[in-house]
């Protein structure tokens, strides 16, 4: 007996992935290490968090989200 489970629908959405802050280097230059290494943080845990999210959504739908590069 195969039996398959489909998340809900709420979460079968691709995931939105906001433009990132400006490369200006002036402007990098002005935010303090710490800071930025947060933001460095924060933004690889978005998007290992997209990844997993959009790699669920094709398994139950291949194809509907972008599949990202591989590094």
């Amino acid at each position: 007996m195969k039996v398959k489970a489909t998340p809900p629908a709420e979460l079968l959405h691709c995931a939105d992935r906001p433009a990132g802050l400006p490369e200006d280097p002036a402007l990098i230059a002005q935010i303090p290490t710490a800071i930025r290494a947060g933001i460095i943080r924060l933004a690889r845990a978005f998007a290992g968090n997209a990844d997993r999210g959009d790699r669920l959504v094709n398994w139950n739908a291949p194809g509907s989200c972008p599949v990202a590069n591989a590094k």
